[in-house]
């Protein structure tokens, strides 16, 4: 008799991808429908903040859950690129109903839309992330944990500067009377930088929480792929963001 070596599959459930996908796919939707369609801003509040907190609480547990795992099962990146996959269809959903809004409209921009110069400053700061990410990513191949997490730091500024930057240029949009009602393209142009800073965020998570386990020496080497991924993800968004709500 020959003596075959068992194989144990593990089936590894979490409750935390079903929290992220009906707060993003399902609440933060009914979020806008209420406010836009049906003019109800209390609901639109309630549903924002539920749907918020669901993607919160969903992310961080589902980052949590892998991050300090060093043997793990590898699945981290298949599961990221299905997440961009389902990210991009989403937005380019969004941007379809944008080019027809855009391409039907007699004027563009709108009468009332102020002088707004595009954001190239500060998409250049964030593009430099892809190579701080890049060379925290080469760190963590050579097993150079601390390396990895002084770079995920310094991506972890950068991120931290973009976001600072669009707060503040929605500040400024805001005191010229610009706010995202006053006409489509108002709406437009907070919707698709609102989506992009929900990322910022989100990626701010999921590197901070990488931090505490690379300086202990112990990392996911498939998070860190998958994170490197994420970062590259958004900053491709930033460039179709400033291509198509500020160049076209």
């Amino acid at each position: 008799m020959s003596n075959h070596a068992e194989k144990h599959v593990h089936w590894h459930t979490s409750p935390y991808p079903i929290l992220v996908g009906l707060g993003g796919g399902f609440v933060l939707p009914w979020a806008f429908m209420f406010h836009f369609v049906y003019g109800q801003g209390l609901l639109a509040v309630i549903a924002l903040g539920i749907g918020a907190l669901m993607l919160l609480v969903g992310g961080v547990g589902w980052v949590g859950e892998t991050v300090g795992v060093i043997d793990d099962e590898g699945w981290s990146p298949s599961a990221m690129i299905m997440f961009i996959g389902t990210e991009v269809m989403t937005i380019v959903g969004v941007l379809v109903a944008y080019w027809v809004i855009r391409l039907q409209a007699p004027i563009w921009p709108p009468e009332g839309t102020p002088e707004i110069s595009a954001p190239f400053l500060s998409t250049f700061i964030l593009i430099l992330s892809s190579f701080t990410a890049s060379m925290a990513r080469k760190k963590q191949l050579a097993g150079d944990s601390s390396g990895f997490a002084n770079m995920t730091f310094i991506t972890i500024l950068i991120w931290a500067i973009f976001a600072a930057m669009v707060i503040a240029n929605w500040g400024a949009l805001s005191g010229k009377g610009f706010t995202i009602g006053v006409n489509t393209y108002a709406t437009a142009l907070y919707a698709f930088t609102g989506i992009h800073f929900a990322h910022i965020v989100f990626g701010l998570i999921i590197m901070l929480l990488a931090l505490a386990p690379a300086y202990k020496g112990r990392l996911s080497p498939s998070y860190t792929r998958s994170m490197t991924m994420y970062v590259h993800f958004v900053n491709v968004l930033s460039i179709w963001v400033i291509a198509q709500i500020y160049l076209w």
